[in-house]
């Protein structure tokens, strides 16, 4: 990070946002705490089973999902600040809510109000940074998410304390505490009153230290910047200086076929033409690639990054709602299982600023396809050793850090391809698919009735499909000239030709 970048907003906003994903990634503690919850709902309804209470955990993930967009698209409208204030209190009043819920429809409804929240307000924090920070988007990303996983890490152990302190094993049979007898049961109401009030002080402190990054008619004050051709010309991007964006014009324009080096600028919106500028251009660029929402769905590279996002991450997912109770067939020890799955949230934050400083030194695609062959072969042996205690928790810690790599890479990739201008609600659009999707597949896996163990070779099959679809990616990007865009993501960096 430049000294230039470094003042007191941008320091406050880069702390707010770290803090403020503490409360958007408690969805990943439902392993921890699906078993004190089906418990709880089974004295109501004793047909409840955990394949069941799975739902609110998917509830929780596809409100998320179906709001990403519209988040994005409300920070530009209010604000970073505003847009998280909302964000918080959703998540904190309906965990709240959720304390008086004695059915399974009514909680998937609160927590999937609670899934709302996180996708109005996930991405605000990370825009209103990337903003601060233009030139370092890898490393910020993985500062601000790892909060995400710092968050659920603190949310389950506050969880067990409160709910388990004795640790009281599940009962053998059925794999829940008993309704009638277990204390651990009777504490379930008072556990989401507690996270609620945790989650609504953290919300408010992480969203009142974001600060606006500079606007556009501020950076206009700064020297304009050009846009670069082979042919050694030199133009502005703002044109004669009434605002138009000549580089969004150009490309959008198809190369001339008579090969004299001439640019046609065209309003054209066809796909064609654009893509044929990233590719195929000979022209050099000094800027990155923009596009709005309803320009990157048309890009077939847009469905091949959600494909490969979906793909390498779901296993994640599935494991966080799962592990505890896989874990619990072979493992009878409630604390040592949450404490693995508390530390496996902690993996998966702190892995992130991991994986994006490896991100900016190596690339973010070689980074994703790194990740995407390592996550399949881990849930295999977290398959076929989970009776060991070690084995178990090396390998749940793991997989929660190889699924860190998603939340780190996705953002910092659909700004290089698609552009910053528009990037809260292009991930907004990718989040959306990329959720709805995952949701599911993980809802189609729990109506199998397959046990555990069963379902994890479906995803290990799933992540090897995704392992293949980043090295598509990978390829399909290993020509773009400019290493410096690759690794660093700079907000005004070169994209050469192919060729």
């Amino acid at each position: 990070m430049s000294d230039a970048e470094l003042n007191i907003d941008s320091i406050l906003s880069l702390m707010g946002g770290t803090i403020f994903h503490f409360i958007v990634g408690i969805k990943t503690m439902w392993g921890n705490v699906a078993p004190y919850i089906t418990s709880y709902l089974v004295q109501f309804d004793p047909s409840v089973t955990y394949h069941h209470t799975l739902h609110v955990y998917t509830a929780v993930f596809l409100g998320q999902s179906l709001f990403m967009y519209l988040g994005g698209r409300l920070e530009r409208r209010i604000g970073p600040r505003p847009t998280s204030y909302l964000g918080a209190f959703l998540i904190s009043g309906c965990t709240y809510a959720s304390s008086y819920c004695k059915s399974l429809s009514g909680l998937i409804f609160f927590q999937a109000c609670v899934g709302v929240g996180i996708g109005l307000s996930y991405s605000a924090p990370i825009i209103c940074c990337f903003g601060h920070f233009a030139k370092n988007k890898g490393i910020v990303t993985g500062i601000i998410t790892a909060g995400t996983g710092a968050g659920p890490f603190l949310a389950g152990l506050v969880a067990t304390t409160y709910v388990n302190s004795e640790n009281y094993p599940v009962d053998a049979r059925t794999g829940l505490y008993d309704p009638m007898t277990s204390p651990v049961v009777g504490r379930v109401p008072g556990m989401f009153r507690v996270l609620g009030i945790m989650y609504g002080c953290i919300g408010l402190v992480g969203a009142s230290l974001l600060m606006s990054p500079p606007t556009a008619d501020e950076e206009r004050e700064a020297p304009s910047k050009l846009l670069s051709l082979e042919s050694g010309e030199r133009a502005s991007l703002i044109d004669n200086g009434k605002g138009a964006n000549v580089y969004d014009e150009v490309m959008m324009a198809e190369e001339e076929p008579s090969g004299s080096g001439a640019i046609k600028t065209s309003t054209s919106s066809a796909v064609k033409g654009r893509r044929h500028q990233r590719y195929g251009s000979k022209v050099k660029f000094t800027t990155t690639f923009e596009l709005t929402t309803s320009q990157m769905v048309k890009d077939s590279l847009c469905w091949l990054v959600i494909a490969t996002a979906i793909c390498t991450g779901v296993s994640g997912y599935y494991v966080a709602a799962t592990y505890k109770n896989f874990g619990q067939t072979a493992i009878a020890d409630d604390h040592f299982i949450t404490v693995v799955g508390c530390f496996g949230c902690l993996c998966s934050g702190l892995s992130r600023m991991l994986w994006g400083s490896i991100a900016d030194r190596i690339g973010h695609f070689e980074t994703l396809e790194l990740t995407a062959y390592l996550s399949p072969a881990v849930l295999l042996a977290y398959t076929l050793t989970a009776d060991g205690k070690l084995s178990f928790g090396i390998c749940v810690c793991s997989l929660y850090a190889l699924w860190g790599a998603i939340y780190c890479l996705m953002p910092a990739i659909a700004a290089f391809l698609f552009g910053d201008k528009h990037l809260g609600t292009n991930y907004g659009f990718i989040f959306f698919v990329f959720g709805v999707m995952c949701t599911v597949i993980i809802d189609g896996a729990g109506f199998t009735g397959w046990d555990f163990g069963r379902i994890n070779y479906l995803f290990i099959g799933i992540g090897c499909v995704g392992a293949v679809l980043s090295s598509r990616i990978r390829f399909l990007t290993s020509k773009i000239k400019d290493e410096k865009v690759l690794k660093h993501h700079r907000a005004t960096s070169s994209v050469s030709s192919m060729a």
